[in-house]
């Protein structure tokens, strides 16, 4: 059976991200990691599947419109009339990183469910991805849980970012214990360097990777910021440099990080070698700094084919990052 697509579970926001380090002028667009990733994984022209709860005001319609115009299949989403999608306001400071300055939920119990979830969602499906951001609600995380319990039934690679945001958890402890709990699920998992450390209460990445062992998950990546990032699989272990780049924004590089190691993945299969994992996190490392010499999680992009290794070119001039 020839599998197609990866089916993302999330919940869609709207993000309204400042222009300028001032702080004064924002532009609206969707938002969220699983959002991010579903767009990019439709932009590397791989079948996107996106379940989420979508409500039928201006807002929804707005998230809908854009996910459709980025070509992801919203087919096995569910409507309700009376939910209202989440904001979220991002201030930069003066190096272009990212503060979530405020968020707002006026229906925090309107998530998808374990009775909303059909098994037809995750045929013919290669890989299954979430994140931490359906795993706060305790609904949320229950059908999070049957998800995942599908998704391994009918064979599909299952794969999680951490992308922690302690606000949205009633305190950092039931964010660890929750967050652990899914670990022995998932075959990859990607966190950055400080989730890592706040989530295991440990100093170093490398005794961070070792406490890792006991959920035996096969890959694991650790994004590093500007330093770059590691890959673990199994017992290989490599670190790839970040590109040197003047950042304007680095909110959606994870992101596009985890997008692309998803894209290699479904393309190609886990890394073969040490040097065809190293390749997939360097192309991972190439989308997450163009993402970050751009605006907005989600700027408009040249051709992603150029970060597969499928055109000549490459997508940035090495002497630019």
């Amino acid at each position: 059976m020839e599998r197609k697509g990866i089916l993302s579970l999330g919940d869609a926001f709207i993000d309204y991200v400042s222009q300028s380090s001032d702080n004064n002028c924002f532009e609206r667009s969707l938002g969220r990691a699983s959002v991010n990733v579903a767009v990019h994984i439709s932009r590397f022209a791989i079948p996107s599947f996106y379940l989420t709860k979508l409500g039928s005001g201006e807002d929804s319609q707005f998230v809908e419109k854009e996910m459709l115009k980025e070509k992801i299949n919203l087919k096995d989403s569910v409507r309700t009339p009376t939910k209202q999608i989440s904001k979220v306001y991002v201030h930069l400071d003066a190096s272009g990183e990212r503060e979530f300055h405020k968020y707002e939920n006026e229906t925090p119990n309107e998530v998808v469910l374990e009775s909303d979830l059909k098994e037809s969602s995750f045929e013919n499906k290669s890989i299954f991805y979430f994140g931490s951001g359906t795993l706060f609600h305790p609904s949320a995380r229950v059908a999070t849980k049957k998800a995942i319990e599908i998704a391994k039934k009918k064979g599909l690679i299952i794969a999680f970012d951490a992308n922690i945001r302690i606000k949205r958890w009633n305190n950092e402890e039931e964010c660890r214990q929750v967050i652990m709990e899914f670990l022995s699920f998932v075959d990859i998992l990607k966190m950055s360097k400080e989730e890592l450390l706040f989530l295991l209460e440990i100093q170093s990445v490398e005794k961070g990777l070792a406490n890792l062992e006991k959920f035996q998950i096969p890959f694991k990546l650790i994004t590093l910021g500007e330093k770059g990032a590691i890959g673990q699989l199994y017992e290989e272990k490599v670190q790839m440099a970040g590109k040197v780049i003047k950042a304007i924004d680095t909110n959606g590089s994870g992101d596009a990080f985890m997008a692309t190691i998803l894209a290699c993945i479904y393309e190609k299969g886990f890394p073969a070698c040490k040097k065809e994992m190293e390749s997939y996190i360097d192309q991972a490392n190439r989308l997450g700094a163009i993402v970050a010499t751009n605006v907005g999680s989600l700027p408009i992009l040249p051709d992603y084919q150029m970060i597969m290794g499928r055109a000549e070119s490459p997508l940035l001039n090495e002497n630019e990052v």
